[in-house]
């Protein structure tokens, strides 16, 4: 995809997530943790708050 090392390509089912690599030395949370989080939140969007 990008020559450049600091963007990723993941596909997760039918979804291509494009990751770009942002360094802050201050974050107490691990990068893990913040694509869980956006993988959940698109969830809840496509499932809508009803959680079907």
């Amino acid at each position: 995809m990008n020559k450049d090392n600091n963007v990723s390509e993941y596909k997760i089912g039918r979804t291509t997530y494009i990751v770009k690599l942002v360094f802050d030395p201050a974050s107490k949370e691990r990068l893990s943790d913040i694509l869980q989080r956006l993988i959940d939140r698109e969830c809840e969007e496509m499932l809508g708050e009803s959680g079907q």
